[in-house]
């Protein structure tokens, strides 16, 4: 089984770390919450805040899979500037990549997403394709063995199965 990072800011949509975290849990799956800064974050809705069991930048992490929840949280990450590093860096290794909402605009700021499909919310697709993605409207589209992407909260019952399905392969 893999070893799960959530990567996450201010303004993640609740439902969109809350139901994963606890799937997660339940499903025995060893994760961290990853933030730049050791303190509380609220979501976009302020339904519970969360603290990050890692903070960036303080050790080398090895994971094998990001998760990066929607919201605004995607945005906030990307003001960090070594959250693209970190993503390339990560890429590099092999880390596979699950993102939804507009969590792909991360991997679109790393130049992840050239030629393969993907999915997010819809606000979000005239950016994707301007780094070369190929947007598609589905619930969720597994693009490698290295990123899947799911399109909003509205889809996430799609989402997380294939999600838990990836971290157990």
């Amino acid at each position: 089984m893999k070893k799960v990072g959530i990567l996450i800011d201010d303004g993640y949509h609740d439902l969109e770390l809350w139901l994963p975290y606890y799937r997660f849990r339940e499903e025995g799956i060893d994760f961290d919450v990853l933030a730049w800064e050791d303190r509380e974050y609220k979501g976009v809705y302020g339904v519970d805040s969360v603290k990050p069991t890692h903070v960036l930048g303080s050790a080398d992490i090895d994971y094998d899979l990001i998760y990066i929840p929607g919201a605004n949280s995607p945005t906030n990450l990307l003001k960090h500037h070594g959250t693209v590093d970190l993503i390339r860096s990560m890429s590099s290794k092999g880390t596979t990549f699950a993102t939804i909402c507009h969590g792909p605009l991360v991997l679109a700021e790393a130049d992840l997403v050239k030629d393969i499909e993907m999915t997010g919310h819809p606000s979000i697709q005239t950016e994707l394709k301007k780094h070369g993605a190929k947007y598609v409207d589905m619930p969720y589209v597994r693009s490698s063995d290295n990123i899947i992407t799911g399109k909003t909260h509205f889809q996430i019952d799609r989402f997380i199965p294939e999600l838990l399905s990836v971290i157990k392969e």
